[in-house]
């Protein structure tokens, strides 16, 4: 029962890192391909996110183990590459070298991106094209 709750718990901060996190890190500081630990752990501070799956975060928006992954939250290259690999085969087919800007492009969201609304009927006719 606990692992169900704590896999409900990591699915919804998978989530929220990257529908709501991903959008905040570059409207503060523009489209980057990775970002810095510093700016990930201030901007999802801000955002009041659930912090205890902050790793997952930083291995969605960072490549390369710095001194700042490994001094302020123990991760070095090898943890990383792990956590870079369970993401990529839940969403880049397994392909760990995915960027910054990769999810950035799952936080968009599909379907009508505006204009007018299509109408059957009209387009029946023969009036408008889709």
């Amino acid at each position: 029962m606990f692992e169900f709750w704590r896999r409900y718990r990591l699915r919804k901060a998978f989530q929220r890192y990257v529908q709501i996190l991903g959008p905040a890190l570059v409207r503060r500081y523009g489209p980057l391909d990775q970002f810095t630990v510093a700016q990930i752990q201030a901007t999802a501070g801000s955002l009041k996110l659930d912090l205890r799956f902050i790793a997952y975060a930083v291995a969605l928006y960072r490549q390369d183990a710095s001194e700042n992954t490994v001094n302020l939250l123990r991760l070095d290259q090898p943890f990383l590459d792990l956590l870079r690999a369970e993401i990529a085969e839940a969403f880049f087919d397994g392909d760990v070298g995915y960027s910054a800007q990769a999810v950035l492009a799952l936080s968009t969201k599909p379907g009508w991106q505006g204009g007018p609304v299509p109408d059957w009927l009209e387009n029946s006719r023969g009036r408008i094209s889709l």
